[in-house]
């Protein structure tokens, strides 16, 4: 299947370097948690990880006990299912010059190449022209200078009330920019919490998969899984936690769990927490984000790794911006295309079930390309973060009007103290270096707190 070989604004091009995948990381038995650690740590994503690496290089005694049978959080490669590894979760590392990962993926000589792909336009029956990807770009460029302007002046409104998109592109922009950025409906935006849309142009894919690079970093750290924490004791003194393989007594604990299980009141919490970071919960919108990868015959499509295929939104009446859905053809160098939707409308296919995710996805594609884009599909697999009792969702945006909660969020109660890519750098918030970044610092004020 050949699409139109139109030069896009988001190609790239170089390769990083080549080396062996990480090591697995080896289970760890529930008997042997001890009763009682300096730092525990709860939760073995993104976040959790960075605490506990630095932690220890700094000789504390940690503990990990992470909800899930796997590490990684919602950064997870599937290796299995389609017979090669790819990526449900976290699918890249933007802003290659930028991102505070980088430094740390090229000490290690992991295996990871510059994304190369196209970005295509269609519509039923007819090839975008020029004119059409142009329309398209200054519709993000209204949008993203909007979210810079609100930020510069602290504007705490929504995005929708600051910007006024009318060409025929403009609720392609609006999915781009809400459902498939931070997974909300365009409407729910803050456009002052939002963060922005553009990056250098030169990101990062790993062949052997993100998530299990992820995963990877727990080498060598106490990660015990299988082990929810139901509650949290804490004071000025310490914390008592409640896990599912017994009581851990720990001079500190670094939480590092998605908000969605917080709000959710997936832990509990003794005493309870402050009013003031219970109100700064309430305020937080979470976005998910869903993936169905498609496996299909080698060579169904005449394209370059990674190519993003977008069109309208809708197969029936006019196109809605909250059921967007961007395509990545040949995805991660694979036979495989990558579909990606968010917001109310991935949460509604996600409660149907792995099945209809997949037939939606599958008739948007033949939408845009043509029913022989079909003929080659051979399986499927899709993600349901928004179902996913330890995850609850996939992003999280500031509700409009509310700026300033997340400093809340991040203010330590007693000795727990809390990290995730919802607490983290504005430049770097819901993303895999805000994670790494919020652990850190979590972890820099525990060695400072316990001296």
């Amino acid at each position: 299947m050949r699409g139109p070989q139109t030069a896009s604004t988001l190609s790239r091009r170089a390769l990083l370097g080549l080396a062996a995948a990480l090591p697995l990381v080896q289970p760890l038995r529930a008997q042997d948690i001890p009763s009682e650690t300096d730092v525990a740590v709860i939760g073995a994503g993104m976040a959790g990880l960075a605490a506990a690496r630095l932690l220890r290089e700094r000789g504390l005694r940690v503990v990990v006990l992470e909800a899930r049978q796997r590490l990684g959080g919602r950064a997870f490669t599937d290796a299995a299912r389609l017979g090669f590894p790819v990526d449900l979760g976290a699918l890249h590392l933007r802003s290659v010059e930028l991102n505070p990962l980088v430094p740390l993926l090229r000490s290690q000589n992991a295996a990871a190449e510059m994304e190369d792909g196209d970005f295509w336009l269609f519509e039923p029956g007819r090839d975008a022209e020029p004119g059409d990807y142009d329309s398209l770009g200054a519709d993000l460029d209204k949008l993203d200078d909007a979210l810079a302007d609100a930020k510069s002046a602290r504007q705490d409104r929504p995005l929708a009330a600051l910007v006024s998109l009318d060409s025929r592109w403009a609720d392609a922009a609006k999915g781009l920019a809400g459902p498939l950025h931070v997974g909300l409906d365009f409407p729910q935006l803050s456009a002052f919490d939002t963060p922005r849309l553009s990056g250098t142009g030169r990101d990062l894919w790993l062949p052997g998969g993100l998530g299990s690079w992820v995963a990877g970093l727990g080498n060598g750290l106490p990660v015990f899984t299988g082990q929810p924490v139901h509650r949290i004791e804490w004071s000025d003194r310490g914390v008592k936690i409640a896990h599912a393989g017994g009581v851990l007594e720990a001079r500190a604990c670094i939480v590092a769990v998605a908000p969605g299980v917080i709000n959710a009141n997936g832990i509990g919490f003794s005493p309870e927490q402050p009013a003031a970071r219970r109100e700064a919960l309430s305020r937080l919108q979470i976005g998910v984000i869903e993936r169905v990868l498609l496996r299909f015959k080698p060579g169904s499509f005449d394209a370059v790794a990674n190519t993003q295929v977008y069109g309208p939104s809708t197969l029936n009446g006019p196109p809605v911006a909250r059921q967007a859905m961007l395509f990545r053809l040949n995805c991660q160098n694979r036979s495989v295309v990558q579909a990606s939707f968010g917001g109310s409308y991935a949460r509604e296919l996600a409660k149907e079930g792995e099945a209809a995710m997949i037939a939606a996805a599958r008739a948007r594609l033949k939408l845009l390309m043509g029913n022989a884009a079909d003929d080659g599909f051979e399986d499927a697999i899709a993600s349901r973060w928004s179902t996913d009792p330890f995850s609850l969702g996939s992003h999280s945006v500031i509700r409009p009007g509310a700026s300033g909660v997340r400093r809340a969020l991040a203010t330590p109660m007693g000795r727990v103290l809390f990290a995730g890519d919802y607490i983290a750098p504005a430049d770097w918030l819901g993303q895999l270096p805000g994670a790494w970044l919020s652990g850190r610092d979590a972890a820099q004020t525990v060695i400072r707190m316990l001296g």
